[in-house]
């Protein structure tokens, strides 16, 4: 039963809807029900009803651009918070150049704001899917490019409420990991929530970094699938990629239930279907399948880099 909750105060502005599907709100169009749903559109607005959730003591799951996460069939207890917190703007600190987005902006829009503006720093992020907070805290790159090589600072709301600015070397960053994404919660749903990231940047020549962002997107719609996916399933193991062992353990195009493994690139898995046709425990028997003849095959035990959500 959906535990009865008293309304947020009026002067947030939020709407709180109860029993919303999640399966459309992300990217493998897979997931149950949320308890709770609220949209917020500012960083501020986003902050209070995350400290209002501390206060009735109701746990809370932001939900960004829906990549990299899996949300269970049975859904989300207490509060999702569709984070459409999306500003970006471009601002010239001293002598150097810093771009600041909100925690909501998707990560490829803001990468695509700074080539247009002749900066480089960010053009590997261009076909990168998912949301800024994400990116963050997941460390995301592609291109040789990662989070920690352009991030200045973050401002993150923490487990326990308080708003902080954490500097790179805060976040202790290793491949797809910080110290964010590492943090256990306070307490059950109450984990640290990124509000926004400023981005140090340089100018550079503004038609040489447009070629370059054009030439990763063109690998991206060569090398990676149309369909309804996850983004990349596995960690790629050292020195070597997820991707090349589960081709050579035969595993792609194998289906389980409506998903099945990329025939494009192996480290994806695919909703073919769309909406409907998959569930969440489709895919983590596909994962758990992928997972078993990898080892079996190769001695190699592939690391998930999608997070689960909701009520396993």
């Amino acid at each position: 039963m959906t535990r009865s909750i008293a309304p947020p105060p009026s002067d947030l502005g939020v709407e709180i809807r109860r029993d919303v599907t999640l399966a459309s709100s992300t990217t493998m169009k897979v997931g149950g029900p949320a308890d709770y749903f609220a949209t917020v559109t500012a960083s501020e607005q986003l902050q209070k009803l995350v400290a209002w959730c501390h206060e009735v003591r109701l746990p809370y799951f932001v939900l960004g651009g829906g990549s990299n996460i899996l949300i269970s069939d049975r859904g989300v207890r207490g509060l999702v918070i569709d984070n459409r917190c999306r500003q970006v703007r471009i601002e010239e600190q001293g002598n150097r150049w810093v771009l600041i987005a909100e925690s909501g902006a998707a990560m490829a829009g803001a990468a695509r704001t700074s080539v247009r503006a002749g900066l480089t720093g960010l053009a590997w992020a261009v076909s990168v899917p998912g949301t800024v907070g994400g990116a963050v805290v997941g460390n995301a790159g592609a291109h040789g490019g990662e989070i920690k090589d352009v991030l200045l600072h973050a401002l993150v709301m923490d487990e326990t409420g308080a708003v902080q600015r954490m500097n790179v070397a805060d976040l202790a960053y290793t491949y797809r990991d910080s110290a964010l994404k590492r943090k256990r919660p306070l307490q059950a749903g109450f984990k640290p929530v990124v509000l926004s990231a400023t981005f140090g940047l340089e100018p550079g020549d503004p038609m040489a970094i447009k070629a370059e962002a054009d030439a990763y997107l063109a690998h991206r719609r060569q090398t990676q699938p149309a369909e309804p996916s996850l983004g990349s399933t596995f960690v790629n193991p050292p020195g070597d990629y997820a991707g090349r062992l589960i081709e050579a353990a035969g595993l792609k195009g194998t289906r389980v239930g409506g998903v099945e493994v990329s025939r494009v690139h192996a480290n994806f898995i695919v909703n073919p279907g769309g909406v409907g046709n998959a569930t969440a425990q489709d895919v983590m028997a596909l994962i758990r399948l992928i997972q078993t003849t990898v080892k079996e095959k190769f001695g190699v035990e592939l690391e998930r880099e999608i997070q689960l959500a909701g009520d396993w």
